[in-house]
Parts: structure tokens; C-alpha cells; sequence
């Protein structure tokens, strides 16, 4: 598709990027206020996630009544993961010990146990580290958390789930989290494979595309 013919495609609708970062701009700069935290998720062609952390790593936010930069830590998700101790127990056990964790009756293989340990207990990880490593996150409303490279936790956690985990800690900062995939209803689907529910977070239904990187 030829950058000329994205720019006429996306024209006429909102900026899903712009829009993303002027949310996450008014809650950390307090000029607006949710029920809840102030989570912000916007759906993101799964093929440019990576092209779009990249972009938001250099992002630089302003506070336009103080002309001061509010404070952005960014999460790379997939450099968490394999210090989460889940992760870690899981590839240090061999194969064949794996092949063993078949029940007897032979339902249930090794891989949907594995799958199901990682899904029960690496969104509280995630978070227990997020915590951990950046604890200055915790001492100031206004600021921003973004929670990058998602898809690299597919199909073990997902945003409601590490969202869920970080209001349980009643954590106050604006978080944001760029979703690999769309919006379908009230539903979210990762990959756009699966449909569920969401997180009540502040959403963009519009999906950034490669025209949006532009």
C-alpha cells in the first residue's frame, strides 16, 4: 500500500496514536480523572507492535500548564518475562520430566499444564517485579507506566489480567498498554483470535496502523 494512498485511507478518522498519548498526557498531568486508575489501552496492528515500542520509547511528554516533562518509565514486557520465577522453573525442567506430568489417564498433556501454571501466576509476577525493580513508580500520581511488547506474553497473561494485578496494589499512576490486536464490541481480541471481556480501562476502539507510524 503506497504511503499516499494510507495517508487518503486514514484521513477523516481520529489519530488511534495521538489520541493514546493525549489520554495518558491528561491523566498524569491531572486535567482529567477516571472512576478508576486511569488505564488507557489502545489496539495496535499486531505486525507494528514492535515498530510502535520503539516510537513510544522516544516519546516525551509535556505538561502544557508547567512546560515541565511528565516522568514516562517504559516496561518492556519481554525482557521481564524470563525473571519471573515461573518462567524460570519451567525451562529448567528437562524433557523428559515434562513427558512424565501426563496424568495417568492420559488427559491433560505436559503442555496445557505448563500453559496453565504460566496463566495462573505470571500476571502477579509481572506486576511483583514491575513493583520491585521500578519502586519510584509508587511515590507520585503524575506519571506514566507503559507496558510495552505485550504480545510477548501470549497466550499466558494479558492486559486485564496485569491491569487487574496493578489496582489490587492500588497503584495510582497512568498506565498505558498498546494491544497486538482489535477491538470487537466490548470485547478485546489478542491477535484478533479470541474475544473476551476487558479491564473497565479508558480505550481507543481505533487501531494503529502502519499509516500511523508514518
Amino acid at each position: 500500500m503506497s504511503t499516499a494512498f494510507q495517508r487518503t485511507a486514514l484521513s477523516g478518522s481520529i489519530d488511534p496514536l495521538k489520541a493514546f498519548k493525549k489520554k495518558l498526557n491528561d491523566f498524569a498531568a491531572r486535567k482529567r480523572r477516571g472512576i478508576r486508575n486511569p488505564f488507557v489501552i489502545v489496539p495496535v496492528e499486531p505486525a507494528i507492535e514492535r515498530k510502535l515500542t520503539t516510537r513510544l520509547v522516544a516519546w516525551r511528554p509535556m505538561d502544557d500548564r508547567t512546560g515541565e516533562e511528565i516522568p514516562v518509565t517504559r516496561i518492556l514486557l519481554d525482557e521481564l518475562l524470563p525473571e519471573t520465577r515461573v518462567y524460570k522453573t519451567i525451562v529448567s525442567i528437562p524433557g523428559r520430566v515434562l513427558d512424565e506430568l501426563t496424568a495417568p489417564d492420559g488427559s491433560g498433556n505436559s503442555t496445557e499444564r505448563v500453559e496453565k501454571t504460566m496463566r495462573d501466576n505470571l500476571a502477579r509476577e509481572m506486576v511483583d517485579l514491575i513493583l520491585d525493580k521500578h519502586s519510584e513508580i509508587t511515590e507520585t500520581e503524575e506519571q506514566i507506566v507503559l507496558l510495552l511488547n505485550l504480545g510477548s506474553l501470549y497466550p499466558f497473561a494479558r492486559a486485564s489480567e496485569l491491569l487487574d494485578e496493578i489496582d489490587r496494589r492500588r497503584a495510582l499512576f497512568t498506565v498505558g498498554i498498546p494491544f497486538p490486536g482489535t477491538v470487537m464490541g466490548d470485547k478485546l481480541a489478542f491477535f484478533g483470535k479470541d474475544g473476551r471481556h476487558y479491564y473497565p480501562a479508558h480505550r481507543i476502539d481505533q487501531q494503529i496502523k502502519g499509516g500511523h507510524l508514518q
